[in-house]
């Protein structure tokens, strides 16, 4: 006979046992894989490697630099101009005001790899003070006849000090790559903790359904909260999908709530999209950085109990963009940031507040969904707890409270249209939230209306009195929220004009693919021939050969850059300034006549100073090499001949030197915004509008069938989470499959089960969740330039709306093959939650990695 108390103990067990596994698969995951990153460090280069100077036995190469941060090694970039070299390199570290030695290294010449950076440790590490000046010396002692060439900079670099061999000056300045900071022990102890709370997570959820300690709706707001709030910690702020322009409408809110609040006189009034308004001191280089790496990490969690002293009302204009002027989505996350204002928080935990604003939303409308839901708790459960989900709902994104809005509504409607109780007055608290979250969901985002529409299938039973009426003004008021808020976006997208080019058609950042550092090429007369003709394809040309050398750029580089001239992110100055004036050649220009040889074959691809010096070389004696530029893109006839080609030549930016991969990711940030913008620019491309699909049918079917081709991938994966961060945190096909394989589950509707969605109104939902399909790939079709080869920027993602809805209403009924509803569904919210704690370390080890 079995023990009555066994099954009472059997859920712990079954929790403990689980928590047991998943805790040593962590810790071995640890030993495996994070423990040898702990020395990961973060470095940067302090002077490039563009020519290098023989160094022979016994001499010594000195350089003098100053550096704020702590030197924890010093990497040195070496030429091999013959064979290997062996033998010892000491490189010694002093201070050069006090000349004490702080710091020695000594290593081996047989690992060199020539044109890279070659790591020497200091001991002791050097703690850095803002404005230290050091004295750096290398000698090398060889064993064998070859010998190394040490890297430096062509001509002294900008603000820095020149380099000497052996007490002869050399023109530049050593190349050096300083590692100022490690991750260390942060990493471990910021791994086990987060991979074992997601291994609690998992195990709670094995015991709370074995024990059924709780219902299916609080079990989904608990484990929608918990795995969330690990994910906004995996993936901090900004690392969701644009979530920077989400943040900054959100905060640019909080501050026009403060200013209205403010006993200033000056009042905000409508901020445009191009602009954005933050609390003095809201910026973190560290906090802000898209590419998550574990020094992201580090950041955000060491300041999240920072506070400031600035006043609520305080703020400070940025030049960065928003998403667009409908604010409905981000009232939940702009109170958050608000009350961080009230409470003086600091920047991290201000975007910690918002970020949990919008998840405890979406935990609260996905939790009703799966209580109110009368058949089709599985798929909300699936859904709700999907990776991609999950990663939006912990985020800025507006995408947050949209999905719970929808899938609240879609459970409230199959309630009202097909639950039990058809014949009965929903209770006021039900019909409002019905109402509501229709009424935020169909303004949301345009291409959803028709799924706020399906109020209609309701019968009037369940609306109470004056159904009809209720009906009319929940429809008006859903179309002219649509309207006003959006207005912006239905005015751009019946435009015939076309829209500007997305981030997501860039098939390369600038800075990839770099040809091979050398020596210079000779003069190529066809060559020169051929790129001194009037185009934009061709001034970019110039600029890598006149400037660089480069006879061969990547043909990546010149496609990005002449995009970026054809949509105006940059201009032609501003081009030509990044490479004539980079930090490796701005304060190298010393011959006049020289410098207008080159900034002239650039500009024009021809020398204009030829029989005419006399009118150009005096504005170089007045004011250097700047003022010889400016003289140059003023011109009338450079200013025709750009114009010629649709742009305007434009001016100087105020940056000297100016990083050309800096210009590149802001062209690349002004792209991904257009992505993301309601309220598109008029642009300069012609793209599938109506006119041109009905022209092109073939031309239309093509974009789709090549965009399955190349990106059925990506839409795949970023449906249920494959992809996550900015995409660039790729889980293992596995989870994918897997995550799949749940949702089919999910769907399969229970045998001889009679709340099913049937017959006409069944059709009706599924015409509606089509319709909803059709209208988000009309969307990216419309904006879609016609030289794209795939489609504007669609993603997975954009169906995650509508996913209870398809699965519930277009899924055969001859799948009905789940035998018992309440052990499926147990089976599979221990499932998805097993899952989700392998996601969350999954996604850890990805960003470790990098």
């Amino acid at each position: 006979m079995k023990n009555p108390k066994q099954k009472k103990y059997t859920p712990l067990l079954a929790a403990l046992a689980t928590l047991i596994v998943l805790l040593a698969a962590v810790v071995l995951l640890w030993l495996a894989e994070v423990r040898p990153q702990v020395t990961k460090g973060r470095s940067e280069i302090i002077t490039d490697f563009l020519r290098a100077e023989l160094i022979h036995d016994g001499e010594t190469a000195e350089q003098v630099f100053t550096y704020d941060k702590d030197l924890l090694t010093i990497g040195l970039e070496f030429y091999l101009p013959g064979e290997q070299p062996s033998g010892a390199l000491e490189v010694v570290l002093y201070d050069a005001d006090t000349g004490a030695e702080l710091s020695r290294s000594v290593g081996t010449m047989d690992y060199i790899v020539p044109d890279q950076y070659t790591t020497l440790g200091l001991d002791p590490a050097v703690t850095g003070r803002e404005g230290r000046r050091y004295r750096l010396t290398v000698t090398p002692h060889y064993t064998t006849d070859a010998i190394l060439a040490v890297g430096h900079s062509d001509g002294v670099a900008l603000w820095k000090e020149q380099m000497s061999v052996s007490g002869r000056a050399v023109d530049g300045t050593m190349a050096m790559q300083i590692t100022y900071q490690r991750i260390g022990g942060y990493l471990t102890r910021f791994f086990l903790l987060v991979a074992g709370l997601a291994a609690v997570l998992a195990a709670f959820a094995v015991w709370a359904v074995l024990g059924k300690k709780l219902a299916l709706h609080r079990l989904v707001f608990v484990l929608v909260l918990g795995f969330g709030l690990l994910y906004s910690f995996v993936l901090p702020p900004y690392a969701a999908p644009d979530e920077k322009y989400h943040i900054n409408q959100s905060f640019t809110l909080a501050s026009r709530w403060a200013n209205d609040l403010s006993r200033e006189e000056w009042r905000m009034g409508r901020v445009p999209t191009t602009t954005t308004f933050r609390r003095v001191g809201d910026e973190d280089a560290d906090l802000q950085n898209e590419n998550t790496t574990v020094f992201t990490w580090e950041a955000f969690t060491s300041q999240l109990l920072t506070t400031t002293e600035e006043p609520f009302d305080s703020h400070q204009e940025y030049n960065e963009l928003q998403t667009d002027q409908n604010p409905l989505l981000y009232l939940a996350s702009a109170a958050a940031v608000f009350l961080a204002y009230l409470l003086h928080l600091g920047f991290a935990p201000a975007l910690l507040l918002g970020r949990l604003a919008n998840l405890l939303l979406f935990a609260a409308l996905a939790a009703l969904a799966v209580r109110a839901a009368p058949f089709g708790k599985r798929v909300f459960t699936a859904a709700a707890l999907l990776p991609m989900t999950l990663h939006l709902a912990a985020s800025f994104s507006r995408d947050a409270p949209l999905l719970g809005c929808s899938f609240a509504f879609t459970a409230l409607l199959l309630d009202a249209a097909f639950g039990p109780d058809r014949g009965k007055a929903l209770s006021p608290a039900r019909l409002a939230a019905l109402l509501l979250c229709g009424v935020v969901l169909a303004p949301g985002k345009l291409v959803y209306l028709p799924l706020a529409a399906l109020l209609l299938l309701v019968p009037a039973a369940r609306l109470g009195r004056h159904a009809k009426a209720k009906k009319c003004g929940y429809l008006a008021a859903c179309l002219l929220l649509a309207l006003v808020l959006n207005s912006g976006l239905l005015t751009d997208t019946l435009r015939t004009g076309t829209v500007q080019e997305p981030a997501a058609a860039v098939a390369e950042p600038a800075g990839s693919d770099r040809a091979a550092k050398g020596t210079p090429t000779p003069a190529d007369w066809e060559y020169e021939a051929q790129i001194n003709e009037n185009s934009l394809e061709n001034y970019v040309k110039r600029l890598y050969y006149y400037v660089e050398d480069n006879a061969v750029p990547a043909k990546s580089e010149v496609d990005f850059w002449v995009q970026a001239l054809r949509e105006k992110d940059v201009t032609p100055a501003v081009l030509g300034q990044s490479f004539l004036f980079a930090a490796d050649k701005a304060n190298t220009y010393t011959d006049a006549q020289a410098f207008y040889t080159e900034a002239s074959l650039v500009l024009f691809g021809t020398d204009v100073t030829v029989g005419n010096a006399d009118a150009y070389l005096p504005y170089f004696a007045e004011g250097g090499a700047v003022q010889a530029y400016k003289q140059l893109f003023s011109l009338p006839s450079c200013q025709e001949q750009f114009a010629g080609l649709g742009v305007e030549v434009g001016t100087m930016d105020d940056r000297i030197p100016l990083d050309r991969t800096a210009l590149a990711e802001q062209v690349e940030a002004a792209r991904a915004t257009r992505a993301t913008q309601s309220t598109v620019d008029a642009g300069d491309r012609e793209t599938y509008t109506p006119g041109y699909i009905l022209r092109h049918p073939a031309a239309t079917a093509l974009l789709f069938v090549r965009s399955v081709v190349k990106n059925g991938d990506h839409y795949i994966r970023t449906l249920v989470g494959g992809s996550l961060s900015y995409y660039t945190v790729e889980l293992a096909w596995g989870w994918v499959a897997v995550l799949y394989l749940l949702l089919a589950y999910a769907a399969l509707p229970v045998q001889g089960a009679k709340q099913l969605l049937t017959g006409r109104a069944r059709g009706w939902c599924c015409a509606a969740a089509a319709l909803c399909c059709l209208l988000t790939v009309a969307g990216c079709l419309l904006w879609t330039p016609i030289r794209y080869e795939t489609l504007y920027g669609l993603q997975g993602r954009y169906f995650l709306p509508i996913l209870p809805l398809l699965l519930l209403a277009c899924l055969p009924r001859r799948l009905a093959t789940v035998p018992d509803e309440g052990a499926a569904q147990d089976k599979l919210t221990i499932a998805i939650a097993l899952v989700q704690a392998g996601v969350v370390v999954n996604s850890m080890l990805a960003i470790i990695a990098r």
